[in-house]
Parts: C-alpha cells; structure tokens; sequence
C-alpha cells in the first residue's frame, strides 16, 4: 500500500519542510507567551472593587427588613447584605437595628 501524502520523497526537500514547521512552531509558542503575558499585564490592572465600608443585613422574609448592621469586610449574613453609608450604619442603630456581634460596628461608630 502507497503512502499518498502530499509529502516529497526526497531527503533534502523533507528536511526543508521540517525545518520550516519547527520555526513556525516556535513562532506559535512565542505568540501563546506574549499573549499570556498580556492576559497576566491586563488582569493585574483590573483593581479589585474594595468592599463597602457599612452593609445592613436583609431578613429572609418578602419585605426585607435590616436585621444587623455590619462592617463592610464581616462575611457573617452573606449574601443578603446590602451597602450602606456611614450615616445609614449610625441612623440603622439608632433606630434599634442590631449591630453584629462578630464585627461590632456600633464600636467603630462610637454607638453605646
């Protein structure tokens, strides 16, 4: 059975191609790292979003209601917190809304 590849039969024309196909496959490689040096550049630019200072916790229920006011790093009532501001955090207080027992937020707010 013959071989019916398009390839030449002689030596000196083979060794051509090869030659040919091992620069282009070190141009590929050099290609795949500079576009993951690229990838690498673009995602150490993209600055992570700094968590919010003060989130209120939601209750479960269909009217969600705050339930605990937190600093914004606490990861306790994940994932039904919301952001708030300062003044949000100290009126939520304020107005009897629990403060975390884990992060204490009425200590950095200065509420007794």
């Amino acid at each position: 059975m013959r071989d019916t590849s398009p390839l030449p039969d002689d030596l000196s024309r083979l060794s051509v191609i090869a030659t040919y196909l091992q620069l282009e496959l070190n141009r590929v490689h050099r290609r795949i790292v500079e576009v993951e040096q690229q990838e690498a550049a673009r995602k150490a630019s993209v600055r992570a979003v700094p968590p919010p200072d003060w989130t209120v916790q939601l209750n479960v229920g269909a009217d969600p209601r705050p339930v605990a006011v937190h600093h914004g790093e606490c990861t306790k009532g994940q994932p039904r917190v919301r952001p708030i501001t300062r003044r949000d955090a100290i009126e939520a207080l304020a107005a009897g809304v629990e403060a975390c027992g884990l992060c204490r937020p009425d200590r950095e707010l200065r509420i007794d």
